[in-house]
């Protein structure tokens, strides 16, 4: 009866170990961009207003609005100008506008089409896809949209969270440390090996020295044999 209940134990764990792989997967499939603020330098040149501190994001696809009517959901402070948004995989939207709020300043649409250029009506520039995990940042440039307001054209850059870079760092002083760990060996090693030759070229030299004392003390014993041989004749 105990081997049955020992076996049923261990099944029930391995059944909750995969539950817990299963939670742990569904929690992977979320999907997050970040979004730079557009300094004021940058606004002023396109004729915006400064963005401020309110950074919301409108977000849709075939379905309708995936957070709600315009101007969306709030986004979250990363770290600086950072801000990031993140949607289930179950919920994923086919073109997002980072905005601040319904206040007059907006990106363009992220959405891989196209937009209307504003400094020459007859271009067309193309609009960024939506890349997770990527940094959309202000080109400086600014477009017009189908209601006549510019539009902050940005693109998508490598963007590394503050926890991955401090974790890039930490891994590149333990490398660094590890380097300067090696390199102290190799010279504690040849300091070492310098040693034994100059204690081995000193042995050598000691036993020069002991050999040349033992033929002298052996010339002269045979010189005093044969003073003594030569008294005794």
């Amino acid at each position: 009866m105990k081997k049955i209940l020992s076996v049923i134990f261990a099944a029930a764990l391995v059944a909750s170990m995969f539950v817990v792989g299963a939670g742990s997967t569904s929690a992977a499939d979320d999907y997050t961009i970040y979004f730079e603020i557009p300094d004021d330098d940058t606004l002023a040149k396109m004729e915006l207003d400064s963005w401020g501190s309110t950074v919301t994001v409108h977000a849709w696809n075939d379905a309708g609005n995936v957070n709600g009517d315009w101007p969306g959901a709030a986004a979250t402070h990363v770290e600086g100008n950072i801000y990031s948004y993140t949607w289930t995989a179950d919920n994923l939207p086919t073109g997002i506008i980072f905005n601040n709020g319904d206040n007059g300043v907006q990106t363009q649409n992220i959405d891989g089409g196209e937009t209307i250029a504003k400094s020459d009506a007859t271009k067309t520039v193309k609009n960024p896809a939506i890349e997770w995990g990527k940094l959309y940042k202000a080109t400086g440039e600014g477009a017009e949209d189908g209601n006549g307001n510019t539009n902050v054209l940005v693109t998508a850059t490598d963007y590394k969270t503050e926890e991955s870079s401090k974790a890039e760092e930490s891994s590149k002083a333990e490398e660094e440390s590890s380097k300067a760990e090696e390199s102290s060996k190799a010279e504690e090693s040849s300091k070492a090996e310098s040693s034994d030759d100059k204690t081995v070229g000193t042995g050598d030299s000691s036993a020069a020295w002991v050999l040349l004392a033992v033929v002298a003390a052996s010339l002269g014993t045979a010189v005093v044999m044969t003073k003594k041989a030569s008294s005794k004749d």
